[in-house]
Formats: structure tokens, sequence, C-alpha cells
């Protein structure tokens, strides 16, 4: 109502824990929204988040360590095969140095989905490898 959700159960399971979240808020930013987590593991482009109904993806930040040679990588949307239908870039192409350790964590949803699309990453060069961890929001 007037833009609040209310949302039960978000505590410990069966305590009925009770919190108003605005509609309007981040979902990154929101404590009474459960972040979560996958690991991310990618030697070619790749799903990261597979489609779950209608909902959006917003991407609160993530750690990798990047190698091979001239490795590149960029976040995408899309449905079908790694994202190939529809795709749409969500970052730009990202040239890090072999072996860096990138770390992307604004404070708020960096980036998101359209609603009922898949989260993908685009990697290129030579053997890339993407490896880390990415938070996220389902809502």
């Amino acid at each position: 109502v007037n833009g609040v959700t209310t949302t039960m159960g978000i505590g410990v399971t069966g305590t009925g824990v009770q919190r108003v979240v605005l509609a309007s808020d981040d979902p990154c930013q929101a404590s009474g929204i459960a972040k979560s987590s996958v690991v991310l593991n990618v030697t070619t482009s790749a799903e990261v988040l597979a489609i779950s109904g209608t909902t959006i993806i917003y991407v609160c930040g993530y750690v990798a360590t990047v190698g091979g040679t001239a490795p590149t990588y960029q976040f995408q949307y899309g449905t079908g095969t790694v994202c190939a239908t529809g795709t749409t870039n969500l970052s730009g192409v990202f040239l890090p140095l072999v072996g860096s350790f990138q770390i992307y964590n604004p404070g708020m949803a960096g980036f998101a989905t359209t609603a009922g699309q898949a989260l993908c990453i685009a990697t290129g060069g030579t053997t890339p490898s993407v490896q880390g961890v990415l938070t996220y929001v389902r809502r």
C-alpha cells in the first residue's frame, strides 16, 4: 500500500519476524531483504543465474580473480543458451590484468536484468578464467 511492502518470515524460519521494506528501496541496500550468492567458476561464456519466472536479478557486488591470456569479461542478460536471445550488455568489457583481484561492491544495486531474463557472463581472450562469488537479490 502506498509503496510499502510488508515481508513476513524473513527471520529464523518459523519466527514470524515482520519487517517493513519500502518498495522504492534498493534491494541491495535494504536490510529486510535477504541477499544470495552464487559461485563464479567461468572459463567460457556462461549463464550465472537462470531465469526464474518474471523476477529481476539485482547484482549487489562480486569478488573475482581473473586468469588466461588477455582475458576479458562482461555481464549480460537475455534468454536461451548463454543469454544468446535478446542479449543486452549490463556492463562494459572489463580488461583486467591477469591474476588481478576484481572487487565490485558499490553499496547498492550496481546493475539489474529486466524481468524474466537470465544473468550471464561473456568472456574473451585465450583460456579466460573468472573465479569468485557474486552477491545478488532476485525480486
